[in-house]
């Protein structure tokens, strides 16, 4: 128990060392164009899917599936917005490359994908 807590431990601290690597080498403004462009590009990735999908609900046997698929997909933009993030900060400061910045990639985008499904959890049990 130990041993595994002391892996847990050494991770959180790895991935704050790289994100503190990270914020030392991103500039304000590069940071603001990375988090629009990748809001624009994800969200216009997950339209299409989440509009297809909000547009079967018309089946009333299916909705319980269709509130699942739909959570599911919204938990998956939380890791393609994270994905393009670091992407177009990469592209911003190639100093970045040498970074492995897939550490903060899944840990932050696991964050917010856990925060959706909760939400999605809590809303579906209110509404169904």
């Amino acid at each position: 128990m130990n041993s595994l807590m002391n892996r847990f431990f050494m991770f959180f601290r790895r991935f704050k060392k790289l994100v503190k690597l990270i914020d030392k080498e991103t500039k304000m403004k590069t940071v603001i164009k990375s988090v629009l462009g990748a809001l624009l590009i994800s969200s216009l990735i997950i339209l299409l899917p989440t509009l297809i999908l909000i547009n079967m609900f018309i089946y009333t046997k299916l909705t319980l599936l269709l509130s699942i698929l739909l959570v599911i997909l919204i938990m998956s933009w939380g890791f393609l917005y994270y994905f393009f993030y670091y992407k177009l900060l990469k592209n911003y400061h190639p100093k970045l490359e040498e970074y492995n910045t897939l550490l903060p990639q899944l840990v932050e985008s696991s964050f917010v994908a856990l925060f959706f499904m909760f939400l999605g959890i809590i809303i579906i049990s209110i509404v169904l």
